[in-house]
Formats: C-alpha cells, structure tokens, sequence
C-alpha cells in the first residue's frame, strides 16, 4: 500500500554513522517531545531508533507495522509528526520511490520545533483493507466501542464503505474516540447520521483545531446557540418546512452572530420587507439590517423612531414635490361688478305694493 506520497520505507540511519549494542533514548525526547506526542507516534520513534543501533537497518513501513501491532498508515503518520517537529529527516532516495529517515541529534533542535502541530495527516485519504481495520477493531477496544456506538444511534449496520470512512476519521484525521463520539452525538441531533455528513463536519472540526473534550464542548455550545437562532428566524420567515439554501443560512448567521440583530428586530425587518416587495427577500430585508446595523440601532425603541423618521422625511418629500392649485389673477365681468347694497325691508314693502296694483288693475278690467 502506497500512503506516502508514493513512497514507502527503505533505510534508518544516524546523521553520524554508530553502531551500539543497546538503544539510548535522549532525555530530550522523553521530556519535551514524548509527553505531548500520539502514544502510537512514539511507539514508532522508538522501535526505528532500536533498528537504528541495530544490525537490520533496511526495513519497509508495513514490517514496522507488523513488529509493534498496528497499521502501516499509522508509521507514515508518525513519521509525518517527527518529521514535523524536526527530530528526523525523510530523503527521497535515487534510484527507487523509497524514502530513508535520519535520526537528528535533537540537541541540535529549535526549541520552535518543539510545538505540536495542529494537524499531522497525510494529504489523501488513505483507502483501507478490510483486514486491516478488522485487526485494529480486534486490538483497540476504543474503536470497537466506536462502531458499536455509531450502529446504535444510527439504527442500522454499517457499510464496508461507512466503515472505512469511520475509520479514517480516527486514523486519517488523528481525531480522538471521545471526540469522534462526540461529533457522533451532536449529528444524531441535528438526525444526519448520513457518513459522508459525518465526514465533512469531522474535517470542518480538525480544520478548526478542536482536539479535546473541552474545545469539543465549547463548538458545541456555539453550535446550539446558532442552530436556536436559525430556528427562531425560520419561525418568524415561515420556513420550517424546508431546507435553508446556503445563501439564506449565510444570510442569517450574519444577521444573527454578525450583526447581533435580535429576533424582534428581524422580524420588523420581515414585515417591512413583505410591506414593500408583498414577498419574502433575503436581499431587501439584509439591506434594511445592515442599514439598522450601520446606523448602530440596538433596540426595538431606536428601531421604530428611526421608521417614524423615514416616514416624516417621505412626507415632507411628497408634500414639497407636490404642485400647488395656481390662483388665477384674471379679470372678468363677474370680478369687476360692484356689489350694490339693499335695503330688504324697503324692497319688501315695494314688492307688496306691487302685489296691490296688480290687483286692482285686475278688477278694473274685469268689471268688478
């Protein structure tokens, strides 16, 4: 199997050439680099630095495997770690893909060196035998406990497919059991026990440095409070029914973590933004809190003042745009006539005097 960048081991050597009956182990080592490196990663250290003052220094990575009981990814992935931390060189040797590891005088070595890395793994993937993960199944109980684990909240047996993946996050990720358990549990959660899930959020999670119990705990508490947060605005939206594009959840994460907007503000927003457009916008509602955002506007007070005062600036907007009724200076008949003044009482005692003509003038004619 070819786990190093296609080359696999050929030599063990000392800078300086020695040979020696016994194998001295530098208090170095045991002090600065033992305590913080995988058990497994010095487990390979040690047994290539017995070959080293020994005769038998040509030896692949798969018989080191073999002598100490485990895999042969797992001797590449130490010497990947060594090699990290800079107690051994790995040379690409001339006429073969193999590779020799020199041992370095670690007196010799920066104390920067000495820092673990964040994340010792082979670029690919490794792909796995099914022997080769039944024996480790069969040596670790921790890993046992781990496919055991996954088949109970899974509710269903493993694929050979899911079972090399499960694997590889120990293995290939050097991610921890209590972690991968972890990560196990917080996926049934969410009910996405689907593998290859499992598998791009356990590299988010290395990605991200979280190799312990209590960095695992803290991600998770950021993920509860932001999974509540997306619930509430998804509540408030209408949108529980379905699936949230990756846009929409960018959308509200930074309403939510960015902008600190709370869930009565986001809900003016919505209801602004339906009141506007008479439809749901992740656009036009993220214009109108960023603007809330901008603005430094915190509360529902701040919020409805400052819609109070949009409201007043578009009316004296539409009034001072609004043309007025033009007064009409022309003169005509009707303007010019000079309104004469009456006496009604005398024009009243005419009226009836005229009554009493029209009368008599009436009875004249007829004879009466």
């Amino acid at each position: 199997m070819d786990y190093f960048g296609g080359y696999t081991m050929a030599t063990f050597k000392f800078e300086k050439e020695q040979q020696l009956h016994t194998t001295p182990l530098s208090n170095i080592f045991i002090d600065d680099y033992m305590p913080i490196a995988n058990p497994t990663f010095v487990k390979v250290y040690i047994y290539a630095l017995r070959l080293c003052y020994g005769k038998n220094t040509s030896i692949s990575n798969k018989q080191v495997a073999t002598a100490i009981g485990i895999l042969e990814t797992d001797v590449v992935n130490a010497w990947l770690y060594w090699k990290s931390v800079g107690v051994v060189k790995l040379t690409k040797t001339k006429n073969s893909d193999d590779f020799d590891v020199a041992f370095i005088d670690l007196k010799k070595v920066t104390c920067a060196n000495k820092e673990k890395p964040n994340r010792i793994m082979l670029e690919s993937k490794p792909q796995y035998t099914a022997e080769e993960i039944a024996l480790y199944i069969e040596q670790n109980e921790s890993v046992r406990y781990m496919y055991k684990y996954y088949e109970q909240k899974a509710g269903k047996p493993l694929s050979s497919a899911d079972i090399n993946i499960l694997y590889s996050l120990y293995d290939w990720l050097r991610m921890p059991i209590e972690i991968i358990i972890m990560l196990l549990e917080y996926c049934h959660s969410l009910g996405k026990m689907n593998m290859r899930y499992i598998e791009k959020l356990a590299i988010d999670w290395v990605d991200k440095g979280i190799t312990n119990i209590d960095m695992a705990e803290k991600h998770l508490k950021s993920l509860e409070k932001k999974n509540a947060h997306i619930y509430n605005v998804r509540k408030v939206l209408g949108i529980l029914e379905r699936a949230l594009t990756d846009m929409e959840s960018t959308y509200i994460e930074s309403w939510t973590l960015k902008m600190n907007h709370g869930i009565e503000m986001i809900k003016m927003a919505f209801e602004l933004t339906v009141t506007h457009t008479g439809k749901l916008s992740f656009a036009y509602m993220n214009s109108i809190l960023e603007s809330w955002h901008k603005q430094g506007l915190k509360t529902m007070q701040q919020v409805t003042a400052d819609i109070q005062k949009h409201k007043q600036t578009n009316k004296d907007k539409y009034q001072s745009s609004t043309p007025k009724p033009r007064v009409t200076n022309k003169n005509t008949k009707f303007v010019n006539f000079t309104q004469r003044k009456y006496d009604y009482k005398e024009l009243e005692r005419l009226a009836k005097q005229k009554s009493i003509n029209n009368l008599k003038e009436g009875r004249s004619t007829h004879g009466l």
